[in-house]
């Protein structure tokens, strides 16, 4: 987008494949002169540091990558994931019928699956202050199976639709696959994480909608501040919005529409609040 609309001159992207190459491919970048680096993840955060601390006179961006000390030619760009889950938790909360809706994170002690699960809490309550979500950590977890535990999603899926939960939210990579996988495979109405559920799952037809990261606004933003001079070292904040519902599109009356839009934009601009502490 930043070349088409003539911001940039030149842009080149490299996959990595392997995670010993990281370093090799910003230097690949740096070597042949480009000024402004992306690096996506929170695997290439210590690469990325590393290399705007010896290259302060160009520019980097580090996608999903918390600046605990910031450098002026390093902009982390992180995602409040609070508001992630307060916009799912306010769509299940309008378009649940059963009134029982729940969410599966991974561990409670993971700053990020805490944030997601208690903004689920949170938007239920917004947005109908009568319900209240079930929330469940797998706390079993050992690292080894970090967001990879399928079993234990399908399991606590199987568990929370017994009591009359129409729509979920999962958290946690495959964890939370198994878990929406689950409860789609039974006709159930999933919530979704980090990316569109909707290619991702079986039965993709139950896919009611994802939170989604804006990364891709967030970093042409921050071309753009870079281009006008205006480049801002440290975290900056991007924006989660409600992915579409495909299948399900025309299920979501337009008030329900509506009102999760005006929850976005009071999210965006601060007057909604999600209330969501840090880790206890």
């Amino acid at each position: 987008q930043a070349k088409t609309e003539g911001l940039v001159d030149q842009a080149a992207f490299i996959e990595t494949i392997d995670s010993r190459d990281r370093a090799k491919n910003i230097q690949t970048f740096l070597d042949n002169g480009y000024d402004l680096i992306v690096t996506v993840g929170i695997g290439m955060e210590e690469t990325t540091r590393l290399a705007a601390d010896e290259w302060p006179e160009r520019r980097f961006i580090g996608v999903d990558q918390p600046q605990a000390e910031p450098l002026p030619n390093l902009a982390g760009l992180v995602f409040p994931e609070d508001h992630g889950g307060f916009l799912a938790g306010a769509l299940a909360a309008l378009m649940t019928e059963t009134g029982k809706v729940a969410a599966l994170c991974e561990l409670e002690e993971i700053a990020s699956m805490w944030r997601y699960c208690e903004g689920f809490r949170a938007g239920v309550r917004f947005a109908d202050p009568e319900l209240r979500a079930r929330v469940i950590y797998n706390s079993e977890n050992s690292s080894r199976d970090l967001f990879n535990d399928p079993a234990w999603g399908e399991e606590q899926a199987l568990f929370v639709l017994e009591s009359g939960v129409d729509i979920l939210f999962a958290a946690g990579g495959e964890t939370a696959r198994g878990a929406l996988e689950a409860a789609a495979g039974r006709g159930v109405y999933v919530l979704g994480a980090d990316e569109d559920m909707f290619y991702q799952l079986e039965y993709a037809d139950f896919v009611l909608s994802s939170v989604v990261k804006q990364a891709g606004p967030g970093v042409f933003a921050l071309i753009r501040l870079a281009v006008e001079g205006q480049f801002p070292g440290g975290e900056v904040e991007g924006q989660f919005a409600l992915g579409p519902g495909h299948s399900l599109e025309n299920r979501i009356p337009p008030t329900v529409r509506d009102r999760l839009e005006s929850i976005r934009i009071g999210l965006t601009d601060g007057s909604i609040q999600t209330g969501v502490t840090p880790l206890p």
